[in-house]
């Protein structure tokens, strides 16, 4: 099998890069158990002072494997919605991981962050974003609804209304709208985004370690761990019931076929 994360340690910072660029780094089933290997690696390595997380080529994160999506509308109802229900809660064992890193989360930004790859960046410390991306949600497009904990993150960022928009018209943005909504925290072009970053985290890491730590720890007070959780249960009952449905399958199809969906 081959690898779909890569992990690299330099000077007290850890680089996750999720690697798969001819699937625009969707996040397959294996792409998940690696990240949540990976994931429960750091959290017991009291080195590391900063978390990067990025994607290799042209494109962040896809979001979801499609490919997997499309096994499953062969499938009767039931069993369609049993496998999404067991792809998601691996999908949610990570993000659940990635919020409760002890370290600062910085994440990179180029091409598009889709779906999951939208709940990632919500998630993270700091998005430096190159001009130019795009923020797409991507779940209505599917006939499904949020997963990775969007429904709770979204909102909290860009306010609720605005996130009601995005989400009910799947509705898509640009890395300057992301900037001005709040969501991206550093735009810069896309040749300086390595530099940018690698500058981001040299100066966490440079830091002051217990004031730094210290800070970090005040600000994550801030987000409810408990509604977190609730809401991924409530993302995971809500999504495998969506893939029970016949619009799922109409969504997956539209999608491959490059069509605009018909729902009834």
């Amino acid at each position: 099998m081959s690898h779909c994360v890569n992990l690299e340690y330099v000077q007290h910072t850890a680089t996750i890069t999720i690697s798969r660029p001819s699937q625009l780094n969707s996040l397959s089933e294996g792409a998940f158990l690696e990240l949540r290997q990976v994931l429960r690696e750091l959290h017991d390595n009291q080195d590391v002072r900063v978390v990067i997380l990025k994607g290799d080529g042209k494109v962040f994160c896809a979001g979801g494997d499609i490919d997997f999506f499309a096994e499953l509308v062969d499938l009767p109802s039931s069993e369609r919605s049993e496998q999404a229900r067991q792809y998601v809660s691996l999908a949610h064992e990570v993000m659940a991981l990635f919020a409760s890193l002890r370290v600062p989360l910085l994440v990179a930004v180029q091409g598009a962050a889709a779906g999951f790859g939208l709940s990632l960046c919500c998630v993270a410390d700091i998005v430096v974003a190159a001009r130019g991306s795009r923020f797409v949600p991507a779940y209505l497009g599917l006939g499904v609804t949020p997963d990775g904990g969007l429904s709770y993150s979204l909102p909290r960022l860009i306010g609720e209304r605005r996130a009601s928009d995005v989400l009910l018209t799947n509705r898509s943005f640009d890395a300057e709208q992301a900037e001005n909504w709040g969501l991206v925290t550093r735009l810069v072009e896309a040749n300086e985004l390595e530099e940018d970053v690698s500058q981001v985290a040299q100066q966490l890491v440079s830091g002051p370690n217990l004031a730094s730590a210290n800070t970090l720890r005040l600000l994550h007070a801030q987000r409810n761990f408990d509604e977190f959780n609730a809401t991924l249960a409530a993302e995971l009952d809500s999504f495998s019931d969506c893939v029970y449905d016949d619009d799922f399958v109409e969504g997956v199809r539209a999608f491959l076929e490059r069509r605009s969906p018909s729902y009834d």
